[in-house]
């Protein structure tokens, strides 16, 4: 028995130790390449210790995936006594500071493309959601069909800039963080500076910018 499991941790921090280092391998090797073995290995465990945890590399795969969407969700949640310029800034620094970071696919889970995994597209399209909800909350709009489209269209726009920035390497994100507030302007026909609203913490439940 290793030292690892030797400590006999916790059931919840074992879970959570595995996640982060599967996270690792998922985001290094990708979904096929990573191997429960190694992780196994890696978190100082045996291979069986995982599988007790998560019955197959899928599910493992899936918990590594929603934990990462809960975490985006937080990150960009919207904070106490901030203008509404603020708090889109601060929330689309933190998605492009958490796309940058991430790879393999768990980048996916960001800006999801045609051979991304069900799951991948099951969570981004609730986190989707949230971030909606959460636009018309701060912006006070009324809440109809033709809002939610525009928002969800300007939602798209970031993501797609994320993953063009990304993928190029060589475009300064500030730049890109002023094109994004310049597009919400365009297209929602709000000016975030004029709306001069303080945001509170009472936003949706859980569940991307």
């Amino acid at each position: 028995m290793s030292n690892s499991e030797g400590a006999r941790l916790p059931p919840e921090e074992r879970r959570f130790q595995i996640l982060d280092v599967a996270a690792e391998h998922f985001a290094r090797h990708g979904y096929e390449s990573a191997s429960m073995s190694r992780i196994a290995a890696d978190a100082g465990i045996t291979r069986a210790l995982v599988y007790h945890y998560f019955p197959n590399k899928g599910t493992l795969l899936d918990a590594v995936l929603r934990r990462e969407g809960q975490t985006l969700l937080e990150a960009t949640a919207p904070q106490g006594g901030t203008s509404v310029s603020d708090a889109l800034g601060r929330a689309l620094k933190a998605y492009f500071s958490h796309f940058a970071s991430s790879a393999g696919d768990l980048r996916d889970l960001y800006a999801p493309t045609a051979v991304s995994p069900a799951v991948v597209w099951e969570i981004a399209a609730s986190n989707h959601e949230v971030q909606v909800e959460r636009l018309i909350a701060a912006t006070g709009q009324k809440d109809s069909p033709s809002t939610r489209l525009v928002f969800s269209a300007w939602l798209a726009f970031v993501e797609t800039a994320a993953r063009g920035a990304a993928q190029s390497g060589d475009v300064d994100t500030d730049e890109v963080l002023r094109l994004c507030l310049t597009v919400f302007e365009a297209s929602t026909g709000l000016d975030p500076a004029a709306l001069g609203a303080e945001v509170t913490t009472t936003h949706p439940n859980q569940e991307e910018i």
